[in-house]
């Protein structure tokens, strides 16, 4: 217990500085009640996790599988709570809408229930950007240093060295690789800002945009889709930084290195890819079918957009209300499989539906040949019984999480096809995908659901963030006895 709440005090103390952002923001444009309301808090989180991390500080602990478990679920659920008391204090909202808002956000969900971004000012558009970064940030940080080197869920520790996170190094490898996982993610962030200046691009909405696009959030500086800013320029930046965002930051550190057999091999990056682009050019026949678009160039311009958008689980409309258009079953399912491990992204995972279709295939072999002893493999990754079993136990929670969302939320819903749509765009964290039309019925808007709806989403996008076999370890009373 102590070591989860020495490291969550950390986690805090970094929240409370990033959270004087917004301040500096509400002063530059004059709104100095939204920047005391933000320093508020600000020093409040920095009082409190100052208080917890000197306490702490000294006491020998070690940081057990369900403490581990534990933290993770707190690194996500106890900011989320801290982020969701400004947006309290400066938007005439609810408590519980505040949270919807402060958890779509930190998770990269990307859901919103305000009408319009102009009801908030500049910091507080800026504290929901800034607030997608920490949670892509917080995402990745948890990938590599605690669910995958514990193989939760059938990730796998395999080439996770090259982030210094492997072997029995401890502690203070995990700290090595927060510290490789975060220079690499600002770096990536800053060079996105630039491009996006000179693509034409404000500099505040570049920051604002950078900030959703890397960390594969949904949130948007203005109202509309992404052509509102007629810069063409603008969404090609976008759309190879969602591919970055949805790729793993392993293969982005091979790329760095020059480990070009390792890149090659690692083949969920490149399916993704190749995925994004695949639903592109579908997307694109729909869009010059439905919205009568002259020229096939700007049909593949948005399609290509929308299907990387998709597939990445950032949920950026090329067009306004675009999605609409779109084969609801192709977004939900492209929404629901997700992008890469190792990612910011959200859903099951490409890599676990590589891993099941390869071992189906195998099994269907053995009939032929029952004597073959051939190991499956998904590009350079083996695939055995004990990593196959963690992947499918994975998968099916997180189906078992969707259905039982599903349910909940058709008890209010109009009908079950827009309760599932909004169950896999909470756990796959990809908003924007809902509202929308289902059966030729407008679904309603978030701010529309009534409490308990919201109260359901809420805990899907927090569970669609922290591993779902994670959370059923922290609830086996076997698994703390371990």
């Amino acid at each position: 217990m102590f070591g989860v709440l020495y490291l969550l005090s950390q986690v805090l103390g970094i929240f409370a500085f990033a959270m004087l952002a917004p301040v500096v923001v509400g002063l530059l444009v004059k709104d100095t009640s939204d920047a005391e309301a933000f320093l508020l808090v600000s020093g409040m989180t920095g009082f409190v996790s100052g208080a917890m991390f000197f306490a702490l500080r000294g006491r020998r602990w070690r940081l057990s599988r369900a403490g581990a478990c534990g933290l993770v679920l707190g690194m996500f659920v106890l900011p989320s709570l801290i982020a969701a008391v400004p947006f309290l204090m400066i938007v005439d909202i609810g408590p519980l809408h505040a949270l919807f808002e402060a958890v779509s956000g930190f998770t990269t969900t990307g859901a919103t229930i305000l009408p319009s971004v102009e009801v908030i000012g500049p910091a507080a558009i800026f504290w929901r950007a800034e607030l997608q970064w920490l949670g892509g940030l917080v995402t990745l940080i948890v990938l590599g240093t605690i669910l995958a080197p514990a193989g939760v869920g059938g990730l796998t520790a395999r080439n996770i060295a090259i982030l210094g996170a492997a072997g029995e190094g401890g502690l203070q490898r995990s700290f090595d690789a927060a510290r490789s996982i975060g220079a690499f993610y600002l770096a990536t962030t800053v060079i996105c800002v630039a491009l996006l200046v000179v693509a034409g691009i404000p500099i505040f909405d570049a920051v604002c945009l950078a900030f959703a696009t890397v960390s594969t959030g949904g949130f948007m500086p203005i109202d509309g889709g992404i052509a509102t800013y007629s810069s063409p320029l603008a969404e090609l930046v976008l759309a190879v930084f969602m591919l970055i965002g949805a790729t793993s930051v392993v293969w982005h550190r091979m790329i760095l290195q020059g480990r070009w057999p390792l890149v090659r091999a690692h083949r969920e990056s490149l399916y993704i890819i190749a995925l994004a682009i695949f639903a592109g050019i579908l997307f694109s026949f729909v869009i010059a079918d439905l919205l009568h678009m002259p020229r096939p160039v700007d049909a593949l311009r948005y399609g290509l957009f929308a299907g990387i958008s998709i597939v990445s689980t950032t949920g950026f409309e090329s067009w306004p209300n675009l999605f609409d258009y779109l084969p609801l079953a192709i977004v939900t399912l492209l929404g629901f499989v997700g992008a890469g491990t190792m990612s910011t992204a959200g859903g099951i995972k490409l890599y676990r539906f590589g891993a099941m279709f390869v071992q189906s295939m195998h099994e269907l072999k053995k009939l032929i040949y029952p004597h073959s002893v051939r190991s499956p493999r998904f590009g350079s990754q083996p695939y055995d019984t004990e990593l196959m079993k963690g992947i499918w136990a994975s998968t099916i929670g997180g189906l078992a999480v969707v259905a039982t969302a599903a349910t909940l939320l058709s008890i209010n819903l109009p009908s079950f096809d827009g309760s599932a749509l909004a169950a896999i765009a909470a756990f796959s964290n990809i908003g924007p995908i809902y509202p929308g039309v289902s059966g030729g019925e407008l679904l309603p808007h978030y701010a529309e659901l009534d409490s308990f709806s919201l109260i359901v989403l809420i805990t899907a996008m927090i569970i669609g963030r922290v591993e779902t076999i994670a959370l059923l370890g922290l609830a086996s009373i076997a698994y703390w006895r371990s």
